[in-house]
């Protein structure tokens, strides 16, 4: 497999000239294929590379700014020139991007050829973007996609708890195409038909100035457990509440046996009861924080996340298991 991102930022000047003195007429209209050892693509394409650091990442730095153009090519000779001298995406540091785009088009939400556009979001476990990323260069230049101009480039984000493979469409509102875009990327990377992929406007990404939140998926990413539990949990809590704080206000005798085995359990084990309705608490407390974070790794907006937490909080485990389900399909 070909390494991927580029060594030390850029491809040098004699690779650059090892390109230049082997490129084919600018005129392609007088190219005999049969005459040149080059194999064409069918369109032009661009690698880009972008970092930004940690304490610039939520200041005004202009994201231009930081946009490295490192190369275009037209052949797959050239293709190859290039992404045999860059680093695979797990070899390269946090907050960097690899994009791949149609040349003279920025990956920029506000260019011209994107702002009508969106893009297809995968989210994936740490270690396996450099495998799915080749994968899907070689299926993108080699026009796998059969949608014609609609696809403008794709992107490869190295995240903290996870990377990122996008490929950005044309037009956001053409269901038919975005849906042929999204089956054909399952195929072309071998991805189970239940992996889930989310979708969001370029405009969207604009208003909330960030690529990866607030994604259709997110919008739905809330699910309550049975009803069983939301039964049998808060009973439970408030009448070891009762027990330990209040029990004088229990009706006992009316409960029959389960009043006398309450009534004896106060008696002689009230502080066991202390322990284990704190206990409670507190592993609902810790089971909250996980929820929280899970919420931030799977970048679920703000309100979705306090409904998580609540739930969490008084449900516990029913609830952070759902989660954590969430968690396993969208890292997959």
């Amino acid at each position: 497999m070909a390494t991927n991102i580029i060594n030390d930022g850029e491809i040098t000047s004699e690779n650059n000239d090892k390109i230049e003195s082997s490129s084919p007429p600018k005129d392609e209209n007088n190219i005999n294929v049969s005459d040149t050892p080059f194999h064409l693509l069918e369109g032009r394409w661009t690698f880009w590379y972008t970092h930004r650091p940690t304490t610039f990442r939520n200041s005004s730095i202009n994201y231009d700014s930081c946009l490295k153009k490192l190369g275009t090519f037209g052949s797959v000779e050239e293709f190859w020139c290039y992404y045999d001298h860059m680093k695979f995406p797990s070899e390269l540091p946090l907050y960097s991007d690899v994009h791949l785009f149609k040349e003279n088009l920025k990956p920029m939400w506000e260019e011209e050829g994107n702002r009508l556009g969106g893009k297809w979001i995968l989210r994936l476990k740490k270690g396996l973007s450099t495998r799915l990323w080749e994968l899907l260069v070689l299926a993108v230049i080699g026009e796998q996609f059969n949608v014609g101009k609609e696809i403008c480039g794709i992107v490869c984000s190295i995240r903290p708890q996870e990377d990122l493979i996008s490929i950005w469409t044309k037009t956001a509102n053409n269901q038919l195409i975005t849906q042929r875009i999204k089956e054909t990327m399952k195929k072309v990377l071998n991805l189970p038909q239940e992996c889930p992929l989310e979708y969001k406007t370029h405009n969207d990404s604009l208003r909330d100035n960030c690529s990866y939140r607030n994604t259709d998926r997110m919008t739905k990413s809330f699910e309550s457990p049975k009803l069983i539990w939301w039964i049998i949990i808060p009973i439970c809590i408030i009448y070891l509440f009762l027990m330990v704080h209040w029990p004088y206000i229990i009706p006992l005798r009316s409960l029959g046996s389960f009043g006398d085995l309450s009534y004896y359990l106060i008696s002689n084990y009230r502080f066991l009861l202390f322990l284990i309705l704190w206990s409670t608490f507190i592993a609902h407390f810790y089971e909250t924080l996980i929820a929280r974070r899970i919420c931030r790794q799977l970048n679920i907006d703000q309100e979705l996340t306090y409904l998580w937490m609540i739930q969490t909080f008084i449900l516990g485990f029913p609830s952070l298991t759902i989660l954590q389900r969430y968690k396993r399909q969208a890292l997959w």
